[in-house]
Parts: structure tokens; C-alpha cells; sequence
């Protein structure tokens, strides 16, 4: 068999160190030719391979790299530097897959934000995969926005152990391979594809055994290895020595590792010398090959504490045991699968005062230390590279012609597979159709997104597709909306074309929007870009009228946008160069929207005729006569508030006073029969501040339906219709309907009588 075994070779990770491992046994197996194709790697960091190896590039993953093997494995891991490559191989050339890790959040994550640029893919799965409860967590990290100032909270909390993603990239493979248990349930027991669980080696050479026997009054030699990190619990062995004085005087400390960010290496010496407890711990950050064993071999016992636990099996943990030592692990995850006699387990979610107690017990009685040691020895004595590289080759093997069946129904794009692979067919279509449009930034839209209320949508599309948090989030889906899911989507697809551009970026199609589109007139996406803040609406507003200051014209125009408002400065900017823009037929109605204050946007109301509905003036969005707040799109049979208090603000003609309010609507159904409700209507004339009232108490299980008339004293100018209920409410959650949004009620009809023009009398 050709097998191609495609892995990181840089010793900055586990998974280089146990391919090295492994690979030294495979190879001697008859048969079986084996060629390393992994990513780039420094020369300083590159492991050396017992076979032949090929570097991975994006020519050589387009290429037809199956003609060259019988059999792709690849070797994936939580980390993007060192396995993006690898998982853009998968999605190319499907073949089994061992799954090294549990949770795979921070490389898909990596795939997409950069530091610097948005993260749109990734949050479009973490909403496919957990739905808009898990894109919230999400967005709470700053990840979805274009800062460098993103807080990682999110990878080290118990909440991306429950969104693992491990079954995701697991339907991607024709066969997956496990290291433990844990990691075989978080795959599901419905997996359609093939599947082994085996153990995670032992290194080729062990750390000798200990060369002492800790005595009842030594000082104990504990050591913390592997990537030094907030996800090791290192935290929490500082604050139980530093809380437990006794056991600063019975322990020394090492901490060796890859170094993690500066800000907490800083932190974590920061803690130890505020504590005076310099001479208890050591920190090496990067040993070489020496130290590191150095420190392995001075070792009585281990800590090895991952919180919360992303691992599908531990490499430094298996490495710990086979040298002899007993550890002390997190109950949880596949160090649960730990036997007890190896070690100590803390609860899941342990306080320093529990490790404490924990270190104390094993001070008291030393010997236990040798004891547990020699079991962890004999555990690891039959999960040797050599055991394991002959279950892994079995696997293959075995399932060598259903393996690389399943990759060439991919691979000649067949239909129809047979019949024995058309459940696995069937996820794996599935499964990377969400991944290659989220990779190539296509499909970002869940299905279901616009049965969400408008709050939900509004910051969805906001942090996820324009990349910026909003302060109206509701307002902003309101006029996304507005005609319809068709038309929101067209308006998603020009705003991010719009944001594209402003940002020196290529779009989703890799192609700017055409200059023949601009200047763009449409009304309700310019305000969507209002709700934009400044920084953001300002460059993207200058691209949507086709105007192309150099960056420093830019830089000095958005500063004039953060004070005196984007409208005011694009108005300004073209009046200052002459630009006859705004003159054009086609731009009055965004020359209204753009200019201030806020009544110069409304159009004002004409004469109305007795059949005249704002309720169908509202539903045009091109018309500037009305402007709603609170309310959600209009739909055939009216308008629902989505706010207890909604708001309708129109602009009536001095010469024509209204003297008449009469409207219909409806409570939500539902709620009325649950509890009365009392619905009020006020009426201000903005100016003067005078004002009509109407108000009526539904009682509970009476008719929804209900009509007002409401005499107003010739009002004028700027009028004010306020709608209030005390709440609003969910017909899901009254069990009425699927219905996910708030409602309050349905506005019907609303009709404003005017007083005829009084003519003047002649001098």
C-alpha cells in the first residue's frame, strides 16, 4: 500500500513528536511504502522523518495528489498554523482522519480571523452547528470584529468543550481513528463512516524510572509540562500554594514548556512573586531537548490539569506515565480514563483549597507516590509504537478498498455512490457543503435566519457580516427587510461589497461591485449603512456614491463623521468639491434621509382622501412620509409592534391640520387569553407639545380586535403617534405558533383626517 501520512513535522507540536514516533514502527512493516506529506516548517523546528517526506502547498493540494496513493491519512489537530493546510487537504481529497484533538474551535477560528480581519465563516458555523445561543457566546469574544483586540475567553471556557466540532470534521473523512473514549462520543454513536478507537504511544524512549523513593519529611520535586497556558491549570497550583504556606515549604515546583503569550507568562511570575514563593517554583520557558528531559527525570510526580479539557487523548500525559511517575489530572474528558491507582483526580471544576487538600494527602504519606508511579509504568508498558502502529495498519488494511471507494465517489463527483456508502455520501455532501462556503466565505446566512426576531437578526448581520456591533440592532433588520428576504439578501450582498471595497478587500465573489452600479439610491440600505457606526458607514457610504478620496481625505472625513454625523459630512464634502450629486431626480429621497435634523427626512403628509392608510404608506419603503419605530416589516395584513411602546412620526402640512385619528388593530391572540391587556394611543404635536389620548382595557379571553377615533385639536407640523401595551410576547413560547418574534399588535389600518385649507380673507 502507498500511504500518504499528511502531518505537522515541527517538534512545536504532539502531534509531530508521536508521528515520529509511530512512523518509526509503520515503516518497518512489509508492504507498506510510506511518504510524509506535511506544511511548511522551519528548518529549527523540523522533526526528522524515518521515511521520505513531501511539503504541502496550496499547487500541490489542487494537484491530483490521489494518482500518487493508495490511501490519504491525515492527522488533524486544534491548531491552524499547523493544520489549515492539512484541513483544505481533507476538503480536496477526502480519506481517513486521525482526530488528535477534541475540540477544534481555535483552528477554524485561525482560518478565519487573522487578528486583524473578521471572522464571518466561523461564526456562520458556530450558528449552524449551536444555533443563535452559541453565535452569542461567540460574538461576546470580539472575535467577529476587524480588531487585533480579541479576547479568547471563549477556547478556554466549558462552552467550546460543548461545541467541540470534532463530529463536523469527523463527517469530512471516509474513516475516523480516536484516542480515547471521550473522543469516540463526542463523534456520535450514528457516524456513518468507519471508525477505530485506539490509545495515544508512549514515547520510543521513556524517561527512566525515578531514581528515588520520596521519604516522609522530602521535599517533593512536582513538574507541570507541555505548552504553558491558561488551559493547563497552572493558575490554579499557584493559588493553592500561595493560600497553603505549609506546602510551599514541601514542594519545588517546575514549570517547563512551549512558551505561551507574554501577557501571561508575565502574569503567572507576576503571581509567584507576589507571593514570595520564587523559591518553590521554576518556570523554563522553550527547553531544549536536554532540559525538558532534565526536568522529566528530576520529577517525583506530575500535574497535568487541563480546564477545560480540549484533548481527544494527551500525549504529555501518556509520555508522564510511561516515565514511572503518577499524575494529578482533571476528572474529565480523556483524563477521566486515567485508572485511579496511576494517580489523583480532582473534581471537575477543582478549587485551589481541593488541590491543596489533595498535595497534603500525598505529603503525608510519600510512598504512595512510588506506588501509583509503578502502575502508571505496567498501564503503559502494552501502548507501545510498535502495538500501535500494527492496530493502526489493521485498520487500514482492512478497510482499504471501502476507504479509497468512498474517496473516488468524491473524487469522479458521482451521484449515485453504492448503496452500502449512500448514508455516509449523504453526511459528507452535507457536512462540506457548509465548510466550502464557509471557507470561501459564501453561505453565511442560516436558513431560518429571518424568523428571528428583529434584535437577533439585526446583531447577527451586523457582527457577522459587516463586522461591527450597532447600537439599533432592530432598526438596522427593519429596513434590511423592507420588500422582502429576497430584497435583504440583495442589499447583504451589496453592503459587504460596499464593505469590501472600503476595506481593500476582495469581496465574496472576489470581485469588487461594478462602477456602473454606483451611485447607489436605494433607500432602505442606506439605512441599514446609518446604523453603521461612523468608522464603519463612513468609508462604505463614500464607495456607495462612488467617491474615492485618497486615504488621508478619508482619515480627516470620517473624524468629521464621528462629530457631526456621517449625513452631515457626505453633504458637506460634496457641496465643498461642487459635486452636482445631489441635484440628480434619482437622489432627493437620499438627500432627505442624509440631511438633518431628523423632520427634514420625513416628506410631508398631502392632503389625505377619507380611504388614505398610513398602514399602506409605511409598506413603501421608497417613501419618506412616515417613520416607524418598533415595529417590525410590514406584511399583507398590517404591521406588528415588536416594542410595548412603537412610534409613528410623520410631518403634516400647516395649510391641512389633522383633526381626526381613527385605526384598527389586533392584540395578539394568544396573550389576551392568558391576561387583560390595556392598550393606549397618544397623539403630540411635537412643536407645541399638545396632545390627544385614547386608552381601552381588553379583558382576558375577550375578542383581539378592537377600533378607536381620536379627535385631534388641528395638529401640525411634526406628529408623534405612540403605540403602548404593557408587553409583548412570543407566540412560541405561548405555544400559538412557531412564530419566534415579539409581538404586540397587529395595526390594521390607521387613517388621519385633515382640515380642509382656510382661505385667506381679502384685504
Amino acid at each position: 500500500m502507498r500511504l500518504a501520512w499528511i502531518c505537522p513535522i515541527s517538534s512545536r507540536t504532539g502531534v509531530g513528536s508521536y508521528a515520529q514516533s509511530v512512523l518509526r514502527a509503520l515503516v518497518r512493516r512489509k508492504g507498506l511504502e510510506v511518504t510524509v506529506l506535511h506544511p511548511p516548517c522551519p528548518p529549527q523546528d523540523r522533526l526528522e522523518m524515518p521515511c521520505p517526506t513531501l511539503p504541502l502547498s496550496d499547487a500541490l493540494v489542487s494537484s491530483d495528489l490521489p494518482a500518487l496513493f493508495d490511501l490519504m491519512l491525515y492527522h488533524l489537530g486544534n491548531n491552524d498554523r499547523h493544520h489549515g493546510l492539512i484541513l483544505r487537504a481533507l476538503m480536496a481529497h477526502p480519506g481517513p482522519v486521525v482526530l488528535h484533538d477534541h475540540v477544534y474551535q481555535h483552528m477554524l477560528a485561525g482560518l478565519h480571523h487573522d487578528g486583524t480581519a473578521p471572522a464571518p465563516g466561523f461564526g456562520a458555523l458556530i450558528h449552524a452547528v449551536s444555533g443563535s445561543s452559541g453565535f452569542d457566546y461567540l460574538a461576546s469574544s470580539g472575535a467577529l470584529r476587524p480588531s487585533t483586540a480579541v479576547s479568547y475567553i471563549p477556547w478556554e471556557s466549558n462552552w467550546a468543550a460543548q461545541v467541540p466540532l470534532s463530529d463536523v470534521l469527523a463527517r469530512l473523512a471516509t474513516g475516523v481513528i480516536t484516542h480515547s473514549e471521550f473522543a469516540a462520543h463526542a463523534i456520535g454513536d450514528l457516524y456513518p463512516g468507519s471508525s477505530t478507537t485506539l490509545f495515544m504511544p508512549r514515547p520510543d524512549i521513556p524517561v527512566d524510572p525515578p531514581e528515588r523513593a520520596p521519604g516522609p519529611n522530602a521535599r517533593l520535586r512536582l513538574a507541570a509540562t507541555g505548552h504553558i497556558g491558561p488551559t493547563k491549570g497552572l493558575d490554579l497550583l499557584v493559588e493553592a500554594v500561595a493560600l497553603a504556606p505549609d506546602l510551599a515549604d514541601r514542594l519545588h515546583v517546575t514549570i517547563a514548556g512551549h512558551a505561551g503569550e507574554a501577557s501571561y507568562m508575565q502574569a503567572l511570575e507576576s503571581r509567584i512573586a507576589a507571593a514570595d514563593m520564587q523559591d518553590s517554583f521554576r518556570i523554563l520557558p522553550d527547553p531544549n531537548i536536554a532540559a525538558f528531559r532534565a526536568v522529566m527525570q528530576e520529577a517525583d510526580l506530575f500535574l497535568n490539569l487541563r480546564r477545560p479539557n480540549t484533548e481527544g487523548a494527551s500525549l504529555s500525559l501518556a509520555e508522564q506515565m510511561a516515565s514511572g511517575r503518577p499524575v494529578i489530572v482533571q476528572n474529565s474528558g480523556c483524563f477521566a480514563e486515567m485508572p485511579a491507582k496511576c494517580g489523583w483526580h480532582l473534581p471537575a471544576g477543582a478549587t485551589p483549597s481541593d488541590l491543596a487538600d489533595t498535595l497534603r494527602d500525598i505529603l503525608r504519606d510519600p510512598r504512595v507516590i512510588t506506588k501509583r508511579g509503578q502502575a502508571a509504568a505496567r498501564y503503559m508498558t502494552g501502548r507501545s509504537a510498535t502495538e500501535y502502529a500494527d492496530k493502526l495498519a489493521t485498520f487500514l488494511c482492512a478497510g482499504q478498498t471501502r476507504l479509497a471507494r468512498r474517496a473516488d465517489v468524491i473524487r469522479a463527483r458521482v451521484i449515485t455512490p453504492d448503496p452500502q456508502d449512500s448514508e455516509w455520501h449523504s453526511s459528507y455532501c452535507q457536512v462540506r457543503g457548509l465548510m466550502s462556503g464557509i471557507l470561501a466565505g459564501r453561505g453565511l446566512l442560516p436558513p431560518d435566519l429571518w424568523a428571528y426576531p428583529n434584535e437577533d437578526i439585526g446583531r447577527y448581520v451586523a457582527l457577522n457580516l459587516l463586522n461591527t456591533p450597532v447600537s439599533d440592532p432592530a432598526s438596522l433588520s427593519r429596513a434590511l427587510q423592507q420588500g422582502g428576504p429576497l430584497q435583504a439578501v440583495s442589499r447583504l450582498g451589496l453592503l459587504r461589497q460596499l464593505l469590501a471595497r472600503a476595506s481593500a478587500q476582495s469581496g465574496d465573489t472576489q470581485q469588487h461591485i461594478s462602477d456602473l452600479a454606483l451611485p447607489v439610491t436605494d433607500i432602505a440600505l442606506w439605512t441599514v449603512l446609518l446604523c453603521l457606526p461612523a468608522e464603519t458607514a463612513l468609508p462604505m457610504a463614500l464607495q456607495a456614491l462612488g467617491q474615492r478620496p485618497n486615504p488621508e481625505a478619508q482619515i480627516q472625513l470620517t473624524k468629521l463623521a464621528l462629530r457631526n454625523g456621517v449625513g452631515a459630512t457626505l453633504l458637506t464634502y460634496l457641496d465643498g468639491r461642487g459635486d452636482p450629486l445631489m441635484s440628480r431626480p434619482e437622489m432627493a429621497g437620499l438627500y432627505r434621509l442624509l440631511g438633518a435634523p431628523e423632520d427634514a427626512v420625513l416628506t410631508r403628509l398631502p392632503p389625505l382622501a377619507p380611504d388614505s392608510d398610513l398602514v399602506r404608506i409605511a409598506a413603501c419603503p421608497e417613501d419618506q412620509a412616515l417613520h416607524l419605530t418598533g415595529f417590525h416589516p410590514p406584511e399583507a395584513s398590517g404591521i406588528w409592534t415588536a416594542t410595548p411602546r412603537a412610534t409613528i412620526r410623520a410631518l403634516i402640512a400647516p395649510d391641512h391640520p389633522a383633526t381626526l385619528l381613527t385605526g384598527t388593530a389586533s392584540l395578539l391572540d394568544a396573550a389576551l387569553a392568558t391576561a387583560a391587556q390595556t392598550v393606549t394611543v397618544e397623539t403630540t404635536e411635537e412643536t407645541t407639545g399638545r396632545s390627544a389620548r385614547w386608552s381601552d382595557t381588553r379583558a382576558q379571553g375577550t375578542n383581539p380586535s378592537f377600533d378607536w377615533a381620536l379627535d385631534l385639536p388641528r395638529f401640525s407640523g411634526p406628529l408623534r403617534i405612540d403605540l403602548s401595551l404593557p408587553a409583548c410576547h412570543t407566540p412560541r413560547a405561548l405555544g400559538a405558533s412557531e412564530d419566534p418574534r415579539a409581538l404586540g399588535l397587529m395595526l390594521r389600518s390607521l387613517r388621519l383626517e385633515s382640515a380642509p385649507a382656510r382661505l385667506e380673507a381679502a384685504e
